[in-house]
């Protein structure tokens, strides 16, 4: 998982979610516990940057009414 200092834009959103929802798919159709496994962890990576870049964003805008 990457740092991040600001939130994400919308292009590298797409993106993660495109990669969380490859994991997903992966989940589904594999045949391999340790792919399983790998894949449920990436999945977690993603949405978790997705969920810290949104605080990140909604944190920021809070910043900017209180101004």
């Amino acid at each position: 998982m990457r740092l991040l200092n600001i939130p994400f834009t919308n292009k590298e959103k797409d993106n993660k979610i495109q990669m969380l929802d490859g994991c997903i798919c992966r989940i589904c159709v594999s045949d391999d516990p340790e792919e399983i496994v790998r894949m449920v962890g990436f999945a977690n990576d993603y949405i978790s940057m997705l969920a810290y870049s949104r605080m990140i964003q909604i944190r920021g805008k809070n910043a900017q009414n209180a101004d």
